[in-house]
């Protein structure tokens, strides 16, 4: 599991090139796309993007995905276990903060709880509200 700002150091890439060129078709990586990091959102950081097209370059086999789906999720795992000869990348696309108002697509929350009991009441509520839902 890799987060897409972790993406933007050396060491992951060589264990990538490492993989690739040891032909790991057993090894399965998850990246979690949702385009912030700590500091602030990845394209003002590293631009990664095209993300799919480098992984490929490394000789990954590369599946995108709904990261909010489970369904998308389980195929994507069953599909990348019967891959042979490389490993697989999933790329899952998500929303940071996904389900509560004020936290979603925004940076400020990333590896931040909710500042206040205003802010953590209001997130069990919408998440609540989004369960009933499903």
């Amino acid at each position: 599991m890799l987060g897409d700002g972790e993406i933007e150091e050396g060491n992951i890439w060589e264990a990538a090139m490492t993989a690739a060129t040891r032909k790991l078709d057993n090894l399965i990586a998850i990246v979690d796309r949702n385009k912030i990091q700590l500091d602030d959102f990845t394209d003002k950081m590293v631009e990664l993007d095209p993300l799919e097209e480098k992984w490929t370059a490394f000789g990954w086999r590369v599946l995108s995905i709904n990261g909010h789906d489970i369904v998308q999720i389980l195929r994507a795992l069953d599909e990348a276990k019967k891959t042979q000869g490389k490993p697989t990348v999933i790329i899952a696309h998500t929303v940071k903060g996904k389900g509560v108002s004020y936290m979603e697509n925004t940076a400020k929350y990333h590896g931040k709880p909710p500042q206040s009991e205003e802010e953590y009441m209001q997130a069990l509520k919408e998440l609540e509200e989004k369960r009933r839902r499903i």
